[in-house]
């Protein structure tokens, strides 16, 4: 017999937060099951966090049906939150009874979800009191959710634009950066751009870069390739030679968890980066996040700058000379994948040394400059996290891509926004010096 999940209309909880309720019928064996996982999952994903199991109908429970009970069980735990059987036929009690798992697997009574309070509403302040620096608070922003909002407080940090805007570099006419030297990134330490892990030239080696808490991301500049990284342990600091880019130092101090508000599917980048720069009051903010991707849109340099010439580089006019060099996202990819995200966000076109650093995220919003580095997925709790112990985590597993996100809002054939299903975000007022290098030669 198959196994059928009906998904019934949302009760609240002892706190008043909607409970996701499946009512499953049939059996729960080795082959069935995975249609479970995947139901749980899909609820988790669009940040659901109290789901409630209807096994009042399941007339057959399996040792491998058990493994998947548990596995559910097990993921929404992960992810800040809960999954338990409500509700059990005579089969299925008997089975979690002799296995000892009714009271891990079994709903004692109504719970409440994790985390604080339901959406748009606030048990330890609201707007306001986050804004005050009076601690974290749960904010709902337009469409987006912030859950245990901190602000950054009074201090800021520092970054510094190294060798070439990306824009000044791509469409210089040889396209060859200055050979800088090798700078390390330690844990404290962030960074995006074109950039190379190795000694050899950057023209050759210059690909996406993006760094965080002591690890480093790079894709070489050619079609299809595979993510190197270099990990910080014990007294191995990561090293880069940046021929364009951004680093700062320092932990950004705001946080917060975020989701979509309402039955919004998933939040835009450039309304994430819209609110945090609205609710900080700053100009210029470091951004960083971790998230469930819901769709990237984004960009790959996928030749060496050592071929560019003054008419065949990346920054052509010429759609056709520009695809031989980029690879952009013809829509939005690596959904169901956790995105590592580190920018710059900006109000409107800033001036000054980021004139030619960011670009318009999104029309009429802020600009920015971000990159992505995209892993399989990895659940994360329900609000704020530990964000370098998140970045230890997404590093155990091997990178997919790293990608510079665009927004492409072309009518009908644009590949929009890149968009995030829930995560958790770091942000800080953020100053930024000249660049310590400059193009020569042609440039």
């Amino acid at each position: 017999m198959d196994i059928s999940i009906e998904r019934r209309a949302n009760a609240p909880d002892a706190s008043g937060d909607a409970v996701v309720e499946l009512a499953v019928k049939g059996r729960i064996d080795a082959e069935t099951g995975v249609e479970l996982e995947h139901a749980v999952a899909e609820e988790l994903r669009r940040g659901h966090h109290a789901i409630r199991l209807d096994c009042t109908n399941v007339s057959f429970l399996s040792s491998a049906g058990i493994r998947v009970l548990f596995n559910v069980h097990r993921a929404a735990k992960t992810a800040g939150a809960w999954c338990l059987i409500g509700a059990a036929s005579e089969p299925v009690a008997r089975v979690l009874e002799l296995t000892r798992l009714a009271p891990m697997l079994r709903e004692p009574q109504l719970q409440a979800s994790p985390g604080t309070g339901s959406r748009g509403q606030s048990p330890s302040g609201d707007a306001a009191t986050a804004a005050a620096g009076n601690g974290p608070a749960d904010v709902c922003v337009g469409r987006i959710f912030f859950v245990g909002l901190e602000p950054p407080g009074s201090g800021g940090l520092t970054g510094q634009v190294v060798g070439a805007s990306d824009a000044a570099l791509l469409g210089s006419a040889a396209g060859r950066p200055v050979e800088t030297p090798s700078r390390p990134v330690p844990r404290h330490a962030f960074g995006l751009g074109l950039a190379g892990l190795a000694d050899d030239s950057l023209a050759s080696i210059a690909g996406e870069m993006v760094a965080a808490c002591g690890a480093v991301f790079h894709r070489a500049p050619q079609p299809f390739a595979a993510i190197d990284y270099s990990l910080g342990e014990g007294s191995l600091v990561p090293t880069v030679r940046l021929a364009s880019g951004l680093i700062w130092e320092g932990l950004p101090r705001g946080r917060a968890g975020f989701e979509p508000a309402d039955d919004e599917p998933a939040v835009r980048f450039d309304e994430l980066a819209a609110a945090l720069l609205e609710h900080s009051q700053a100009d210029c903010l470091a951004l960083v996040v971790v998230a469930e991707v819901h769709g990237i849109v984004g960009v790959e340099l996928i030749r060496p700058l050592a071929e560019a010439t003054a008419t065949d580089n990346p920054r052509s006019r010429d759609p056709a000379v520009t695809s031989r060099w980029l690879s952009f996202s013809r829509e939005p990819v690596h959904a169901r994948h956790t995105a590592l995200i580190v920018g710059v966000v900006t109000r409107g076109n800033p001036a000054g040394t980021l004139a030619q650093f960011v670009r318009p995220l999104g029309a009429g919003g802020p600009s920015g400059h971000a990159h992505a580095a995209i892993f399989p997925l990895r659940p994360l709790k329900r609000g704020t996290v530990d964000l370098a112990a998140t970045v230890a985590d997404l590093a155990a597993s091997e990178p997919l891509a790293v990608m510079h996100l665009l927004g492409d809002p072309q009518p009908v054939l644009g590949s929009g926004q890149s968009e995030l299903v829930r995560g958790c975000c770091w942000f800080a007022p953020l100053s930024v010096a000249g660049p310590s290098r400059s193009l020569g030669g042609d440039a």
